[in-house]
């Protein structure tokens, strides 16, 4: 009789674990306003706003890192993206002060930046392509991210 129990209760038990976990893991990140382009030069920066929103019903820490995706990726003007070149990035918080890592609430957002700064030397009027993820660090292999397109510029035209 025990084990009838037993087997009632893990019934009732495994699909709320199995639905809880589901709904523990889900974000949205994306540039404010939708802005994934901009033109910088080796003289400024550009400075991507981004909002991360923790969609799911538990606080999650994210770690965020940016890759070059210059080979796989699509240029905004349809140019081909066999020569783009490649620029550096690093996080920021709201004070400008450089982060790796977010902790957002449940049903929250939160806002950073991704700093795109062009290495003296690159080639001009040329694109690259970044993809930026936040991966979670409270849900195992659970990540979102979007891609920045920026254009390098010569900063001595107008």
């Amino acid at each position: 009789m025990n084990y009838n129990i037993f087997l009632i209760i893990m019934s009732l038990f495994i699909p709320t674990v199995f639905f809880a976990q589901s709904n523990s893991c889900n974000a949205d990140l994306r540039v404010e306003k939708d802005r994934n382009s901009q033109s910088t030069s080796t003289n400024a920066a550009a400075l991507y706003s981004m909002v991360l929103t923790n969609k799911s019903s538990i606080p999650t820490n994210y770690s965020l890192n940016a890759f070059n995706i210059n080979s796989t990726c699509s240029n905004t003007d349809g140019t081909s993206s066999t020569e783009n070149v490649n620029i550096e990035t690093t996080f920021l918080d709201t004070n400008k002060q450089p982060i790796s890592s977010i902790s957002i609430n449940a049903g929250e957002s939160a806002t950073f930046f991704v700093k795109t700064t062009v290495p003296n030397g690159t080639i001009y009027n040329k694109w690259s392509c970044t993809q930026v993820n936040a991966e979670s660090t409270t849900c195992s292999n659970y990540k979102v991210n979007t891609v920045l397109h920026t254009l390098v510029i010569n900063p001595n035209e107008d």
